[in-house]
């Protein structure tokens, strides 16, 4: 008994700590990566990097079962944008708990978008194959029921044809997402999960304009978050060819990507509940971001409306946050019928 009080009270001491840390900076996991081969479902296969939580920071160090299982996010690069120019972001988000799957696919001067979002979809059922394979790195270590996608530019349209495809996706972070052929701007109507669009106000190679009729055609809870004098090349490591620039460093813009990216995916992969103001709250000016938010019932991101949703709400009960639907400041019986009303079962 007390050694099952004192497991409770040093896991709630963790979690504390976690919550005290902003995300924008590193959290709790060590971070490494190592490049994999993904089977695709007819057999073909290609290379990917993976950034995932583990024993010891050097490349291919065992993962760090122990604290898993982890969800897994599959993010897509941007055009001829080798998948190395998002190490940081990568590793940021493994030392949060997740694993990130980069495919290294559709590299070239004329890639297959459709392609790109299917190979996004194989790398996450990839992973999630892994976690139950006997003697796998990953054994143990995967969360397959949590998936969620990333990208930018290219990567982050086709974020958005995967997510429209896959219903399995519970969250989705396209970066500066470029309309894709077929389009990702069509394709959002279909897509439930909750999203978060991330872009740069003085991005001139994907213009925000571009990224506007995405946000209003999404069907799930959907955010439009965009970074005060971010630029395109802003969400990358170092400058590739015929970059722009924006009027914040890339050091500011990459910690405002890592923030925002880190507390959406923390929320609706790893269900922590004690980032529902940071995601949904009005930002601060300090925060360097501006903010469009659409709300739904689906309260969990999963793109549907059903009990689970019913108990979060009726767990918040008369609380601000989580469930209050209108923003009166409690949960309260207008929430709940706004919530019956929308049910899909």
């Amino acid at each position: 008994m007390h050694s099952q009080a004192r497991a409770i009270s040093a896991a709630l001491a963790v979690t504390a700590a976690t919550h005290a840390q902003s995300p924008s900076e590193p959290g709790p996991r060590v971070p490494a990566q190592r490049d994999v081969t993904v089977v695709r479902a007819n057999g073909t296969t290609f290379i990917a990097t993976v950034h995932y939580p583990a024993t010891a920071a050097q490349a291919g160090s065992p993962v760090d079962a122990g604290n898993g299982p982890y969800p897994i996010v599959a993010f897509g690069h941007g055009f001829v944008t080798p998948v190395t120019l998002y190490a940081s972001t990568g590793a940021h988000l493994a030392s949060w708990g997740l694993i990130v799957i980069l495919p290294q696919t559709q590299g070239s001067l004329f890639p297959s978008h459709g392609q790109f979002a299917a190979d996004l979809r194989s790398s996450l059922d990839w992973m999630a194959g892994q976690g139950g394979v006997a003697g796998s790195p990953w054994a143990g270590a995967v969360d397959g029921g949590r998936r969620g996608v990333m990208g930018h530019s290219m990567g982050g349209g086709c974020a958005l044809l995967a997510a429209d495809a896959d219903p399995g996706i519970r969250v989705a972070v396209p970066l500066a997402a470029a309309d894709t052929i077929p389009s990702s701007t069509a394709a959002c109507a279909g897509v439930r999960c909750a999203t978060r669009i991330i872009v740069g106000s003085q991005d001139t190679i994907v213009p925000p304009s571009t990224n506007a009729p995405m946000f209003a055609n999404l069907a799930g809870p959907a955010q439009l978050v965009s970074i005060t004098g971010g630029s395109h090349c802003g969400f990358i490591d170092s400058a590739i060819a015929f970059c722009d620039s924006g009027s914040i460093t890339r050091a500011a813009q990459l910690a405002i990507v890592r923030r925002e990216a880190t507390e959406f995916l923390l929320l609706y992969l790893r269900d922590d509940a004690a980032r529902w103001g940071e995601v949904w709250g009005a930002p601060a000016p300090a925060e360097g971001v501006t903010q469009q938010s659409r709300q739904t019932p689906d309260l969990n991101g999963d793109g549907f409306i059903n009990g689970p949703d019913l108990g979060l709400l009726l767990g918040n009960w008369g609380n601000p946050g989580r469930g209050d639907l209108d923003a009166s400041g409690s949960v309260d019986g207008r929430d709940l019928a706004s919530l019956l009303s929308a049910w899909t079962g």
